[in-house]
């Protein structure tokens, strides 16, 4: 009896190592199974985004006409004063019909809406003259530069002229000519044209 004890115990641990060997135990199993690949979303799709626009091209400098000194440069894009091309008058000179232009703003020279005087130091007063519909035959410009003639309100005149449009400006007058006249204007800073409209 006691041989049958003794085999039936070996006969349960022999049942007892084949069962573990044979991975008969699930936490055994669980921990040496790969988890499954997390599944993720798919990343989100967007519209790839355009190019950024191209700043556009600068302007070129505006160029002088031919024999005039650079700074009339597009004058005829400043503000002008004259609400309308002033018409011939004897008593004013440049030209049968006028316009006269400065590079300043309306903010500038008229902040409350009526235009103030002196004109600020680097104002470029420009009067364009025409003869005969020709286009521009005279140009006059003054030129506000601090203390170069205090006595004429700082203002640096000069003039030229051209006897047809495809010729080139040439000097006409400067200085004492110019201000012997305009001093006439000296209430309105020797600039005879005030802001209009």
């Amino acid at each position: 009896m006691r041989i049958r004890t003794v085999a039936a115990a070996g006969l349960i641990a022999s049942v007892a190592l084949a069962g573990a060997a044979c991975g008969g135990d699930d936490d055994e199993a669980d921990a040496t199974t790969e988890a499954p690949p997390a599944t993720t979303a798919p990343p989100a799709t967007t519209a790839p985004a355009p190019p950024p626009e191209a700043d556009p091209p600068p302007e070129p400098e505006p160029e002088p006409e031919p024999g005039l000194p650079a700074f009339t440069a597009g004058y005829q894009d400043g503000l002008r004063l004259n609400s309308a091309p002033i018409p011939f008058d004897s008593a004013a000179p440049h030209g049968d019909v006028k316009n006269v232009y400065v590079n300043q703003t309306r903010a500038t020279i008229a902040p409350d809406g009526t235009q103030t005087f002196p004109y600020p130091a680097g104002s470029i007063v420009t009067k364009s003259g025409s003869r005969g519909g020709d286009g521009a035959a005279i140009v006059a410009v003054m030129r506000k530069v601090s203390g170069a003639d205090p006595e004429h309100g700082d203002w640096i005149f000069e003039e030229w002229s051209r006897s047809s449009a495809s010729e080139p400006y040439t000097p006409l007058a400067s200085g004492a000519v110019c201000w012997t006249c305009h001093v006439n204007a000296e209430s309105t800073d020797w600039v005879f044209t005030t802001l209009q409209g």
